[in-house]
């Protein structure tokens, strides 16, 4: 009965001590967790390293470095910026043409001492009066490459000449300076002359040089008006007349002297002279 008994309170311990470490176990806060029950707060690392920290002082933030600031433009620059802001937006030009007129000189026989090696002083030499052209071309950037026709109109015959041209031009907002050289044929026609058989045999043609200069004034990208004064180089021949022709042209002079120069035609003549022009320029543009 004793026995009974002792075994009987062994059990009644040995259920309270294990409810008891149940319930201790069972308030303590999980490894992490706070100890409301809410999510365990982050660790904060730490950015520095630990040995710097010794003393409990900590080294001062890194210094950010601030940007450095655009340098201004210098004053090449600051000049383009500006002339591209006054430039008259032309823009590329690939196509021109224009057309002129003006005032010519020209002498047949600039350099020549015989001045009757050409015409026999039966048609003159020099004339004075107004000359007309048209040229036409293709331009890239600076440079420009074209042909160019011009008559000239004088008392006693007329000046043709047509030959290609090539160009330099420096464009300056809406000014436009330029500098051109030309090369081509040159010839004399519709001659006028007391004996008219002298007139219609006597042919002088041959080659030009010319160099001009000139400026032009864009109104408008597609536009433009100016001046421009050219001088040639003119390097002319005459072929022989044959015999009827010197025949007839003695028959149609009046004074001796002239009928003793009709002579001079049965050789070829040639000359070196020189044109002098001044003329207004129209010209359209794109």
């Amino acid at each position: 009965m004793i026995a009974r008994r002792a075994l009987c309170l062994l059990t009644v311990l040995a259920s309270a001590a294990a409810a008891s470490t149940a319930a201790a176990q069972q308030g303590q806060p999980a490894l992490g967790a706070s100890p409301g029950g809410g999510a365990a707060a982050p660790a904060q690392t730490n950015p520095y390293d630990p040995s710097m920290q010794a003393g409990g002082l900590a080294p001062p933030p890194p210094m950010t470095m601030p940007e450095p600031e655009p340098a201004p433009p210098d004053d090449t620059a600051r000049r383009l910026d500006e002339a591209k802001k006054e430039d008259s937006g032309r823009g590329l030009e690939l196509i021109w043409l224009n057309v002129e007129g003006g005032y010519e000189n020209v002498g047949l026989q600039t350099f020549n001492i015989d001045e009757e090696e050409l015409t026999a002083g039966f048609i003159s030499s020099s004339a004075n009066g107004g000359v007309l052209g048209a040229g036409a071309g293709v331009r890239l950037l600076y440079f420009t490459l074209g042909a160019r026709g011009r008559v000239g109109f004088f008392d006693d015959w007329q000046l043709f000449s047509l030959g290609g041209e090539v160009g330099l031009h420096l464009p300056l907002g809406r000014l436009d300076p330029h500098v051109d050289l030309g090369f081509g044929y040159a010839g004399l026609g519709s001659f006028k002359s007391a004996v008219s058989g002298a007139a219609d045999a006597i042919a002088i043609r041959g080659f030009y040089g010319r160099i001009s200069g000139g400026l032009d004034l864009y109104l408008s990208p597609v536009f433009s008006i100016g001046a421009n004064a050219s001088w040639e180089l003119l390097a002319l021949t005459r072929p022989g007349l044959s015999t009827a022709q010197i025949d007839r042209i003695k028959g149609e002079a009046a004074a001796a002297p002239q009928q003793a120069k009709a002579d001079l035609l049965a050789a070829e003549g040639s000359s070196v002279g020189s044109a002098l022009a001044l003329t207004a320029v129209a010209g359209l543009h794109f």
